[in-house]
């Protein structure tokens, strides 16, 4: 837990290096903080549940408690009232000074899911962190590509599927774990690419109502757009960022199919026919690493979805972790028997009926805050993070 703390920080401190003080403190899209507001609340929060919470030590700096809190201040009062960021960065050291000198292996056998979900927290802060950064002009990295690969489908037969997670690291709405029953259905081995995608602008699909639910038309009809957020011209075999829910959902209709429902997702991704069992990612056990998967910046943007084959899962589906966050079409809630933790507004106050939930990670998510059974959730309008989507199918073949 030492070693992920200092990894994950490391990263994180990495994002500031050569932000400007201008920079720090602009906001510039306004759903979402300034980039040094993210860093003083990763602090702000490892103090509260990991001294104040854990260790019954008072709040150190509570002059900050206001600023940094999630509900202190609203999201446009943040960047006027940010202080320097010297001053930021000397606070989240301090802070991370006081919470190492309080882990040992007693501290972790008694708090161990804390632990666990702050180290969730600095990883997740992490990635938006990196996505606002693209927002201000900063390009994903051109990563090498090659011919336009096929839709290609892989079967995936009725049967059960254990889908959730009740370990020491999984968020409140990953549990409780539970077994559903799926009829037969096909996944896309790959995310939607460039290529693909480019099949549906050129064909005018962002002009053609009959793709467009009502609530996706009148989107775009406001939003006025004609390609995905983040769409890089000439490249073929990455997959397809920065596309919203609606989106997804258009070029589905589009091309004849759908997006696959989250329990859909999570079957092809961890379930293994064979030993009739989940494992936490398509490969197994292990965390993400640059054999298996493109996450945790390791390439500063999207690679092509076959570079990974070992990383493929038992049902031969291929880059499910990291990349590109594909969005399902499930509407976030609780499962059955949902128990808050550790605070009722982590999840709880997102099942609104509102919200989408997307699987899988993306190439800025670090290896501690993904897994096949990890939900991620936003407004299905919401086309600013790092997401694309996959295809699917009912049957095991076309009739």
């Amino acid at each position: 837990m030492r070693e992920a703390y200092a990894a994950c920080r490391a990263g994180t401190y990495a994002l500031f290096d050569d932000l400007a003080e201008d920079d720090f403190r602009t906001q510039p899209h306004p759903e979402f903080s300034p980039p040094g507001w993210h860093l003083g609340h990763v602090a702000y929060t490892e103090a509260k549940w990991l001294l104040c919470h854990c260790a019954g030590e008072p709040l150190p700096h509570p002059e900050y408690r206001t600023t940094f809190d999630v509900d202190g201040l609203a999201k446009p009062e943040r960047a006027a009232k940010l202080p320097p960021k010297d001053e930021v960065v000397d606070y989240a050291q301090d802070i991370r000074q006081h919470i190492i000198a309080q882990l040992d292996e007693a501290a972790f056998a008694q708090y161990g899911r804390v632990w666990q979900f702050v180290l969730q927290h600095e990883s997740q802060h992490g990635e938006t962190i990196t996505f606002l950064r693209h927002l201000m002009g900063e390009r994903p990295a051109l990563n090498e590509d090659g011919p336009a690969l096929p839709l290609e489908w892989v079967p995936v037969p009725t049967g059960p599927a254990s889908i959730g997670c009740d370990g020491l690291q999984a968020i409140d709405n990953e549990g409780p774990a539970h077994t559903v029953m799926l009829g037969d259905f096909r996944l896309a081995r790959h995310p939607v690419t460039q290529a693909q995608f480019a099949q549906f602008i050129d064909a005018g699909g962002y002009a053609d109502r009959r793709w467009w639910d009502d609530a996706g038309w009148s989107w775009l009809t406001g939003a006025q757009v004609s390609a995905p957020l983040y769409w890089r011209e000439g490249l073929a075999n990455v997959p397809v960022m920065g596309v919203n829910a609606f989106e997804a959902d258009a070029f589905a209709r589009f091309s004849g199919a759908r997006l696959p429902s989250e329990a859909e997702w999570e079957k092809a991704a961890a379930w293994n026919p064979d030993t009739h069992a989940a494992s936490a990612f398509p490969w197994g056990e292990a965390l993400p690493g640059p054999q298996t998967s493109n996450c945790d910046r390791n390439h500063r943007g999207t690679t092509a979805v076959d570079r990974y084959p070992a990383g493929r899962s038992a049902y031969g589906a291929e880059d499910m972790i990291g990349n590109v966050w594909e969005w399902t079409a499930s509407t976030f809630h609780g499962y059955d028997g949902f128990e808050a933790w550790p605070y009722e507004g982590y999840s709880q106050v997102y099942f609104d009926g509102a919200h989408r939930v997307l699987r899988g990670g993306s190439w800025a998510t670090r290896p501690w805050a993904v897994r096949a059974s990890f939900r991620n959730w936003y407004q299905p309008q919401i086309r600013q993070i790092l997401a694309g989507f996959r295809l699917a199918r009912d049957g095991l073949a076309d009739r």
